[in-house]
């Protein structure tokens, strides 16, 4: 991301975290930058958003976000722009091309037909990803005036996930619905399906952003699997990693019916090693449901939680009780362990409000996480992983015993984590709500039937059906706005009444 980028995705965070009007003085000093670029900035943002400004100003006070617009803002920035593309966002895409074709070679003039770019630029583009391409172990080939990428296949993937940005996103049923991402709307209609009948197999839900992960492989493995049809990978799975598999016979066999599925869609036969890694996926999925809650843990998974919890607890200074969170970060840790073995990276887009928002407990858990790894020979723990983590610490904190009945319903797309803290920060600040449960928001018909009596929705995703109760859209994260908003809301309610 460029520094012109970092300073609008700055300006807006620190926006957020902030209730009120702030100066344009302290704007400026959170940048590090003159007070006329902050005027430039928060101009370029709105002029750029289209239904209005995203950020609202008040002479003498200063300048604050509209937190509505914010929401949905965050949703259309994670999009390409098809007009123009910087130096950087061109050679994603070469790069984009040449992976998702590998070991297939590309002619050079077809790669940059489109960017109007002389040999210099070509040449200097070729350094540069070459190195981008390291961090996996991958090699870019030039022979003939043809470029081509070349390296083992689980690299290549795992190159395809992290520099294709389309597949860093957060509501999976936008797929469906949103042209602008690019997708292929065949697939993403046969991959949901297989994501369907995968819960209905296992009675499980699969949350954000477990779900993503598991739609972004199979995603990868359609469009590998047409670039290359008789790609075979060189490693067949061992007998002692079948074995592994059987143990767990449930998700085994659904894996290989999801795989088999696969090779129908496709028409062509897949090596047996993509039932092995669709297995690990599942195997590192949090899960909602029967199978996916468990109060059996391993040697190793309680001695990662117990050590999170005890070391968590001296840094915030506060008594943790273990009964409270210990199974539900258990049922985190478990997964996150397999993850760390497979190399499995789950892509965490609240991050960087979490970073901001939970400073304090962040830092911590980044802290222990390093002892963690230290203390128990495990992988680095990255920070996507620390910042799941966080928020079932920050839940801890957030959470409130007293509740009073205004029925109220939580809808995300989010996952456990995340949904179940905005249930405690509501449950603590309004404590007039009746919190009756947090669900998907794919399921509205279902809600209707069974939430008959409910007040009041609050939602992190827009409600495009028509409803017969109050709502209200907020961010996951519940800023001091979204309170205020809440706070106007639940009188509107009671002034009803």
């Amino acid at each position: 991301m460029s520094s012109k980028n970092n300073r609008e995705q700055k300006l807006l965070l620190f926006l957020s975290k902030n209730q009120d009007y702030v100066t344009s003085d302290d704007i400026a000093k959170i940048l590090n930058a003159s007070q006329k670029t902050v005027y430039r900035l928060i101009k370029k943002i709105n002029d750029e958003y289209e239904s209005g400004s995203l950020i609202l100003s008040e002479k003498g006070r200063g300048y604050k976000l509209d937190y509505e617009k914010f929401i949905n803002y965050q949703k259309r920035n994670k999009q390409y722009k098809a007009d123009a593309f910087s130096p950087r966002e061109r050679r994603k895409r070469i790069m984009e091309e040449l992976l998702l074709s590998s070991p297939k070679p590309i002619n050079i003039y077809h790669l940059y037909s489109n960017y109007y770019v002389g040999d210099s630029v070509v040449s200097n583009d070729e350094q540069i990803m070459s190195e981008e391409l390291k961090k996996y172990s991958l090699v870019l080939e030039r022979k003939n005036r043809k470029l081509a990428i070349l390296g083992e296949e689980i690299n290549i993937r795992k190159a395809i996930k992290d520099i294709i940005e389309i597949f860093n996103i957060i509501d999976i049923d936008d797929l469906k619905n949103n042209p602008e991402l690019n997708f292929n709307k065949y697939d993403v209609l046969f991959i949901l399906d297989q994501i369907r009948s995968i819960e209905k197999d296992l009675n499980i839900t699969i949350p954000y952003p477990y779900n993503v992960n598991i739609f972004s492989h199979l995603y990868i493995l359609l469009s590998r699997s047409r670039k290359n049809p008789y790609l075979l990978f060189p490693d067949a799975v061992s007998p002692e990693e079948i074995e592994n598999m059987r143990e767990n016979n449930i998700l085994y066999q659904v894996a290989k019916t999801t795989v088999h599925h696969i090779e129908q869609y496709l028409n062509n036969t897949l090596p047996e090693i993509e039932i092995y890694f669709l297995y690990q996926y599942l195997v590192s999925s949090r899960m909602e449901g029967v199978v996916g809650s468990t109060s059996t843990f391993s040697s190793e998974v309680i001695k990662v939680t117990k050590l999170y919890i005890d070391e968590m607890g001296t840094k915030l200074g506060i008594n943790i009780d273990s009964q409270s969170i210990f199974i539900d970060l258990a049922n985190h840790i478990k997964p996150m362990l397999n993850r760390l073995e497979h190399k499995i990276r789950i892509k965490n887009n609240l991050l960087s409000q979490i970073k901001i928002t939970y400073e304090e407990i962040f830092a911590g858990v980044t802290k222990v996480s390093e002892l963690v790894s230290e203390k128990l020979d495990l992988p680095v723990i990255n920070d996507d992983e620390n910042g799941f983590i966080t928020l079932y610490f920050a839940k801890i904190i957030e959470t409130s015993q007293h509740q009073r009945p205004i029925k109220t319903l939580i809808m995300c797309t989010t996952g456990i984590g995340t949904s179940e803290l905005l249930k405690a920060k509501v449950a603590k600040k309004f404590p007039e709500l009746e919190i009756v449960d947090v669900v998907a928001s794919r399921n509205m018909q279902m809600f209707k039937e069974k939430y008959a009596d409910i007040e009041l929705i609050l939602s992190t995703v827009h409600i495009g059906d028509p409803i017969f109760v109050h709502s209200l859209l907020v961010s996951a994260m519940f800023t001091m706005d979204d309170q205020k908003r809440l706070q106007s809301k639940i009188e509107e309610i009671y002034h009803e009444r």
